[in-house]
């Protein structure tokens, strides 16, 4: 079964009126003082009086938002979509690469602004070069037994005895 859209006659079929507080009294019955036009303004003719108020006021001049958008176009958009894309490519590299610059210039003024850390640094606390190397290089060096792996790097005596044997033989 269909739905029907029901129409309610008593909703008016336009916008409800904007209802605004009263004008304050001391508006309404505003009085304002003598006409105080110049005397040389007096003298102008209407056309006179016209042309001088529309140049001080600069009312035949473009605005700064049209004289701004009177320059001429810097990038000619190509007519082939893939020239198009390949353009607007380009252009965003561009973008990113100056982007790029931006931040490490932001970077290096920091660093500029910071100062030298020198003085701040730890400095290293045993005066066992083997104990600095190992701390420099992490854990991965390790001269126990456990961690030392099996190779003829390790073998100098079972070496020696093999090459004596072989001369004795």
């Amino acid at each position: 079964m269909p739905h029907t859209q029901q129409i309610h006659t008593g909703d008016p079929a336009y916008a409800s009126p904007v209802i605004r507080p009263p004008s304050p009294a001391s508006s309404v019955g505003t009085a304002y003082g003598p006409d105080e036009t110049s005397l040389s303004d007096l003298e102008l003719s209407q056309d006179a009086f016209e042309r001088k108020w529309t140049a001080n006021l600069r009312l035949d001049e473009p605005k700064d938002e049209e004289v701004h958008n009177l320059k001429d176009v810097l990038i000619i958009p190509p007519s082939d979509p893939v020239e198009q894309k390949l353009l607007f490519e380009e252009i965003l590299r561009g973008f990113r690469q100056r982007v790029q610059e931006l931040e490490e210039d932001e970077i290096f003024q920091q660093t500029l602004m910071k100062g030298s850390q020198v003085g701040k640094e730890q400095l290293p606390s045993a005066n066992n070069i083997d104990t600095l190397i190992q701390d420099m290089m992490g854990s991965s060096i390790c001269h126990d037994a456990r961690h030392v792996s099996d190779g003829p790097w390790n073998r100098h005596n079972i070496a020696d005895e093999t090459s004596s044997n072989m001369r004795t033989a």
